[in-house]
């Protein structure tokens, strides 16, 4: 009987769990002041945020011990460290997991978190085993002084933290539905996968790996937009075939109608939109607005898409 080689399918597991915890990292802090993560940088993630940086290794691994922390795997640096290689003595440094045995994890203290409310320390025992068996040299073990775990509230079973993320983020507010935080966390994981192939030759080449604070942000207008848009299009007194014409027509504007929805926005007075007791008195007046000849669902899908963006005005 042959054996079948799982290593692709672990790897999978790992970087899913990786990707994971970015987005963990980001619906939590993405309002913050200069907040930005890069993905497969100087280390599996960084995130800078009011002016700190944080150096995260991420491992999926179930039950992982100091031991294991601290071997190192054919001729490979450790866990601990890769995550004590990059950056200044005086940067944060965590290690992600999900699952950590208990003998270890009982000599951890349990101290007040940056990232998160709770992180973990190593005992002064832990320290000096790891210092000795790594051989740690005097910047190291300044770096190892912040140095930390965090163990997460998801495991490295994609499924289950993907409903906790949407949960997360439905329950905050953030989103309206569970359909729309699907459509973000699916946007946010592609991002990080193109993101992390970006290869790095100099330092400067960093910015474009970056994902900052805004990017989320549009994201989640652009959702949000799309919620309202659904919600206005059904509170319309239009058959179930316009309504269908409207929403085809709807995903070709950023194509080909950008200008003359730009023109649209200029006309409108928000004043006379906010004194509209319905949506449908609303709409028609945008809709007036149009001076092009146009297809009737396409001026109802722009009316529709301008009085959406009206919030940004």
């Amino acid at each position: 009987m042959s054996v079948v080689d799982n290593g692709g399918a672990i790897a999978i597991k790992g970087f899913n769990y990786q990707k994971t915890a970015i987005i963990f990292v980001m619906i939590h802090h993405f309002e913050q002041e200069n907040f930005k993560i890069v993905p497969e940088s100087k280390d599996d993630f960084e995130v800078y945020l009011n002016n700190q940086v944080y150096y995260v290794q991420v491992k999926g691994t179930k039950k992982l011990s100091i031991s294991k922390l601290k071997s190192k795997t054919k001729g490979k640096e450790s866990i601990i460290e890769k995550n004590l290689f990059p950056g200044a003595d005086e940067d944060n440094r965590k290690i992600f997991l999900w699952d950590l045995s208990e003998t270890t994890k009982i000599e951890l203290t349990k101290v007040k978190g940056t990232l998160f409310p709770e992180k973990y320390q190593f005992s002064d025992d832990q320290k000096t085993d790891i210092t000795k068996s790594l051989n740690l040299n005097p910047s190291q073990r300044s770096r190892l002084e912040n140095q930390f775990i965090y163990i997460t509230p998801f495991t490295n079973d994609l499924e289950q933290s993907l409903i906790m993320l949407k949960g997360y983020m439905v329950e905050e507010g953030l989103l309206v539905t569970n359909e729309r935080a699907t459509v973000v966390l699916s946007e946010l994981a592609l991002e990080i996968d193109q993101k992390s192939e970006i290869l790095i030759t100099v330092e400067e080449d960093l910015v474009n790996k970056e994902i900052d604070g805004n990017y989320l942000k549009k994201i989640f207008i652009s959702v949000k937009q799309k919620e309202m848009f659904d919600e206005v299009l059904n509170n319309l007194p239009l058959n179930t075939l316009m309504k269908q014409k409207v929403r085809a027509v709807k995903l070709r504007i950023p194509l080909l109608h950008t200008t003359l929805k730009k023109k649209i926005k200029d006309e409108v007075n928000v004043s006379k939109i906010m004194s509209c007791s319905t949506d449908e008195e609303a709409i028609h007046y945008i809709k007036n607005l149009i001076k092009e000849d146009i297809a009737t669902e396409l001026s109802i899908a722009l009316a529709i898409d301008c009085f959406c963006e009206l919030e940004e005005v």
